[in-house]
């Protein structure tokens, strides 16, 4: 007879359990609260200007696009590729990418003044095949309704169905986050932005971060819901991290060595590597604690078995990606576009000079109340839903 994992909901009756749900409930409050005081007063109350209109909460979309992109593809290698030893996972992995979709949705509907616009995207007269912003309308819908039924097959234990559904769902992980990366990749106007290798390395980004976020997920949960998990999950998870890691940072090299090389885009650079806040970001947060420092602990035969370091080196890492997410989005807004060549240009909006940006009390409750809300709808979901095993064996057959 053949092993399989037997999945069920928990109880979720403790006191802790309560107040968990009483403390996350109270900060999305908070969220909604902001974003209705922002739709009423206006932009003016967040640290955003005519320059900057992609600010702190949209490196949190970026972020989360990505985290739930490289969850759903972890949690899809059971169903596509029959590997049974990612069964444990499977569940859990399809309904955070689903909540990680949605709470960046939620992000771009409530950091914009005019939320309800959105609508407009799915008008026939509005559809614009030569715009990544109207294409993404599509694939973010696609993406999240697929991701639906796939866990819906999943629960059902339907597994012809989950496996096609997981292939299609696959496919449009990486398109949603490449057509994210192609937002910036394809601003000419933009010096920082430009660059054909931005799709690649945010799809590669988002596996290692997914990764990453899949094991501080997976451990926890198992931890605190006092069920049992084997360790040879993570070791293999580990293997699959180190691997990406060095992908991500060969690809971030590859992109500044290009833009360093052609003489438009050298201001860019030497804004970035100039000392200031975004070259701490670059080297300190994402090569230093995002990139060795995680590579360290997982090749260092002292570290690289041991659960409290595994789970440290992918904390790390996942905040080494949120540094590279804003070192995409922030810098290239900052920099004045080239309207005129040659000339210096300057206007009551600004245009012409380098701007800045600090992010608002309203800008963090949002950004504070989102990751609230994914953290509330995923303790809601293992007490509603069977995601979780009730004992984690490796099971390889």
């Amino acid at each position: 007879m053949a092993r399989k994992y037997y999945f069920a909901r928990i109880e979720g009756k403790t006191p802790k359990y309560y107040w968990t749900v009483g403390i996350l409930g109270a900060l999305v409050l908070g969220w909604l609260v902001a974003s209705y005081i922002r739709f009423v007063e206006g932009m003016y109350l967040t640290g955003m200007s005519h320059s900057v209109p992609w600010a702190g909460c949209k490196v949190l979309f970026v972020l989360f696009v990505g985290l739930s992109a490289g969850s759903f593809i972890l949690s899809a290698l059971a169903a596509i590729f029959k590997q049974k030893e990612y069964k444990v996972l499977s569940r859990v992995g399809g309904y955070v990418a689903i909540l990680f979709m949605l709470g960046a949705l939620a992000i771009l509907l409530t950091d914009e003044g005019r939320p309800d616009r959105v609508l407009l995207l799915f008008v026939p007269g509005n559809i614009n095949p030569r715009s990544m912003l109207s294409l993404n309308a599509f694939i973010y819908t696609s993406y999240i309704t697929c991701g639906i039924l796939y866990l819906w097959a999943q629960l059902r234990e339907k597994e012809k169905v989950a496996t096609a559904l997981g292939i299609v769902a696959t496919v449009l992980a990486v398109g949603v986050h490449s057509g994210t990366g192609f937002l910036f990749s394809i601003a000419n106007g933009r010096e920082a932005f430009f660059t054909p290798i931005t799709p690649i390395a945010f799809v590669v980004a988002a596996l290692s971060s997914g990764t990453g976020i899949a094991m501080i997920i997976l451990y926890t949960t198992f931890k605190l819901t006092k069920r049992t998990i084997d360790m040879k999950f993570f070791i293999q998870l580990r293997r699959i991290l180190t691997g990406l890691i060095f992908f991500v940072i060969y690809l971030m090299t590859i992109e500044h060595l290009t833009h360093l090389y052609v003489p438009e885009h050298q201001e860019a650079e030497f804004y970035i590597f100039g000392g200031g806040f975004f070259t701490w970001a670059f080297w300190g947060g994402l090569i230093g604690i995002g990139g060795l420092i995680p590579i360290i602990l997982l090749l260092n035969p002292a570290t690289r078995d041991k659960m409290k370091w595994i789970l440290t080196a992918s904390a790390l890492h996942v905040f080494g990606v949120l540094c590279e997410r804003m070192i995409i989005v922030l810098p290239g807004q900052f920099l004045p576009q080239p309207i005129m060549p040659g000339y210096e240009i300057g206007s009551a909006f600004r245009d012409g000079v380098i701007t800045n940006y600090l992010p608002s009390v309203a800008e963090w409750t949002q950004i504070v109340g989102v990751i609230a809300l994914v953290a509330l709808l995923y303790i809601l979901g293992l007490r509603m839903l069977p995601l979780l095993p009730v004992e984690g064996k490796y099971i390889k057959e």
